[in-house]
């Protein structure tokens, strides 16, 4: 017979605040369930996607035989987080949308913020200058509730970051980690942690496909901190994501062997993940890997691959500088190859879509300043 799992136990003070309430209002249900929900939230932030899923399927049930608005727009809110975390979309941003909406309209205190904070954070990922602004400023707006502040913060830091104005986002990455550490929240940290180091690696990565001087690949001890961090705090969510980083900063050091390992061994999952929008450009990295290690009949057939993938990219809101980093690689790949149109063909269109990258950077800096986003407030 076997014993059922109990209640997740994580470490932080957020989680152990969060247990301690939901025993306080024990005979409270319609209070506890919405508790409940957060600490479901938390354990999602974690990684723990199992006892998450279990809890939230149980609050579902409760929701329909106990009719509650407050519940209802947290579950949407859960949800939301949940398509999220599996695919960085999936119909997350219509979740989060929805509780947001139920939010204002029953008056619910910190919750409207926290939506506009994740919207905020969808809105980056989704390169939509124009939504992140809108979500941010109606954050600031709010009175001040450090997990909007957290998830608000990362989302600026990393919008500076692809501005290209490191000083700014290493601001709003200091004021969000301060709104963390004041909450207990360690998810909360390990993500921010997550989303500098992510953007401090790829500003080293573009640098070398790009021909420019940049900040030498050193930053993998870094990379390493990472995991020690997730698995001090308990684990993190999408933690199969810091192999992919480490993997193209050894790529740039040369270090192809190692690299393709890291690379094989994590990109069907990430794919199967969600990462479709960068995986094109990591499977150039991979083809490259391959075309210096003697693999030149695999690299080419992943090159060509990785050259039709980038044909599916959003126009309006793609990664430019992922498609700048795809085609430069391929260049280089093509050219290992002797394939020399091909890698002419490839190094101009690397040329076009860093050209588009630098304009988006110029409009991403005018925007944030422009809405006064330049700095937290004080």
């Amino acid at each position: 017979m076997s014993v059922a799992a109990g209640p997740v136990k994580l470490r932080s003070r957020l989680a152990q605040r969060l247990d301690g309430e939901i025993a306080a209002v024990a005979s409270m249900p319609a209070r506890a369930a919405v508790l409940q929900v957060q600490r479901a939230i938390l354990w999602l932030r974690h990684g723990r996607e199992v006892e998450a899923r279990e809890e939230l399927n149980r609050l579902q049930v409760r929701a329909l035989v106990h009719p509650r608005i407050e519940l209802a727009a947290w579950l949407h809110l859960a949800e939301g987080l949940t398509a999220y975390f599996s695919a960085f979309g999936g119909g997350a941003r219509e979740r989060v949308r929805r509780a947001h909406v139920m939010a204002k309209a029953a008056n619910l205190a910190a919750l409207p913020a926290l939506c506009d904070a994740w919207l905020a954070q969808m809105a980056f990922v989704d390169r939509d200058i124009d939504r992140l602004v809108a979500h941010a400023a109606a954050v600031l707006a709010a009175p001040a509730d450090n997990p909007a502040v957290c998830r608000v913060a990362s989302a600026l830091g990393m919008a500076w970051d692809l501005a290209g104005d490191q000083a700014a986002a290493s601001s709003w990455y200091a004021w969000g980690r301060r709104a963390a550490s004041a909450d207990g929240d360690d998810a909360g940290l390990a993500a921010l942690l997550y989303n500098q180091m992510q953007m401090r690696a790829l500003r080293i990565r573009h640098a070398a496909l790009a021909g420019e001087p940049g900040e030498a690949p050193a930053v993998l001890l870094g990379v390493d901190s990472i995991g020690h961090f997730d698995d001090a705090v308990g684990g993190s969510a999408r933690a199969d994501l810091t192999p992919l980083l480490r993997a193209q900063l050894l790529t740039v050091q040369g270090d192809y062997a190692t690299a393709a390992a890291l690379l094989e061994a994590s990109l069907p999952e990430a794919a199967a993940a969600g990462l479709a929008r960068t995986g094109g450009s990591l499977l150039a990295d991979l083809a490259w890997c391959w075309a210096n290690t003697g693999e030149v009949q695999r690299a080419r057939a992943l090159a060509d691959q990785a050259a039709v993938e980038v044909l599916a990219e959003d126009a309006a809101h793609c990664d430019l500088d992922e498609c700048a980093a795809l085609h430069a690689r391929l260049a280089q790949v093509y050219a290992r190859l002797h394939e020399d149109g091909l890698a002419a063909r490839h190094g101009d269109a690397a040329q076009a879509a860093w050209a588009q990258d630098a304009a988006q950077r110029r409009l991403w800096a005018e925007r944030l300043s422009s809405a006064g986003l330049g700095t937290p407030p004080r």
